[in-house]
């Protein structure tokens, strides 16, 4: 970790589910397998 990451967060997506039907689909290890494929074929 850098000096100023945040060790945790608290995520409220209450109102996102309430104001816009918010419902995630894709699974955190998806999001992330995803996201790293993303950033070595950009840089």
């Amino acid at each position: 970790m850098q000096p100023d990451d945040m060790e945790k967060t608290w995520a409220d997506t209450n109102e996102l589910k309430r104001d816009y039907n918010y419902k995630p689909s894709t699974s955190v290890s998806q999001g992330v397998d995803s996201f790293v494929e993303w950033y070595k074929n950009y840089y």
